[in-house]
């Protein structure tokens, strides 16, 4: 039995906090020792510098896992077989788990593990995987530990640096709470994750990041590959790459009704949270392909990205 499981107020009361291997049933007294235990064991993965050449997948997550918890829980490292939920939120099914994890790292794999981005692109692409992430929540216990390592890792690798320390337990409930979304329907917001990751994430970059120009196909793909992840994610799954994202979006635009779909996504990714740059391109460009014909979105000269 585990603390944000589905058993109601008084099973909960009745059984132990969790299975473990010291033996504890005291809420208490498994928190302070768990907390302790993994702390430093945390700290004995990082300094080992075993990370570094693990691949970013599901399976090195689990290795995180089970090195923070294997001396407190038998099922380290192993996806949890129960559905858990804490306070409104219901986290991801477990009858669809599996499938939920690979379809996030094949994700992560497509978008080249979110490297060679701006600062602004790679803050969008990290709150996005980072709210996947805790969405799905694979293990019964010890998720925000295991996640914080392992995005600090993905975050790392691209080139940027965050630190967990500045940021609050009850700043990061908040923003991962509004993330997710409560109520019915449910209302996500993902401005103050965004916010809480930009305010705390670092370019430690060597050489300063050179956008390259870019054609109208490759702003509004990367638009809607980047920062539209909320509310165009079907589009996202259909292509394996932003290149062939990018040649689906110039074959739209050779046709009116390809067009006038375009400008739908457009208007709709102007919706949820999204840099103040972004919202002026997209206005521009939704004008500029509703006034179009055929040759007048191969001038890219007038939008600024």
């Amino acid at each position: 039995m585990l603390k944000y499981d589905t058993a109601n107020d008084e099973q909960k009361k009745s059984l132990p906090y969790l299975d473990n291997k010291l033996g504890i049933v005291d809420i208490k007294d498994c928190k302070e020792k768990e907390s302790k235990i993994s702390a430093q064991r945390a700290l004995e993965l990082l300094e080992s510098g075993k990370l570094k050449n693990m691949p970013l997948n599901a399976k090195t997550l689990c290795y995180i896992h089970k090195i923070l918890f294997q001396d407190i829980y038998p099922w380290a490292g192993e996806y949890r077989t129960t559905n858990i939920t804490k306070g409104e939120t219901l986290f991801f099914n477990v009858e669809f788990l599996r499938y939920g994890s690979d379809e996030l790292f094949n994700n992560l794999a497509k978008d080249k593990f979110l490297t060679k981005l701006s600062k602004m692109e790679f803050v969008e692409l990290f709150s996005y995987y980072a709210n996947e992430l805790n969405f799905l929540h694979p293990f019964r216990e010890g998720n925000g530990r295991t996640k914080k390592i392992f995005l600090s890792e993905l975050a790392r690798r691209a080139g940027f640096e965050i630190d967990f320390k500045n940021i609050t337990h009850d700043q990061l409930k908040l923003a991962e709470v509004s993330a997710i979304g409560v109520g019915v329907p449910k209302v996500q917001n993902m401005a103050i994750l965004k916010n809480l990751y930009n305010e705390n994430i670092v370019d430690k970059r060597s050489e300063p990041y050179k956008p390259k120009v870019k054609t109208v196909e490759q702003i509004i793909n990367r638009i809607l590959w980047i920062y539209d992840r909320e509310s165009t994610v079907n589009w996202m799954s259909n292509f394996n790459s932003l290149i062939e994202g990018e040649n689906a979006v110039k074959q739209k635009l050779a046709l009116k009704s390809g067009k006038e779909e375009l400008c739908q996504f457009l208007r709709r990714s102007k919706k949820g949270a999204k840099p103040t740059k972004i919202l002026k391109v997209i206005d521009t460009l939704i004008k500029q392909i509703s006034q179009a014909n055929e040759n007048i979105l191969e001038d890219t000269k007038n939008i600024e990205y």
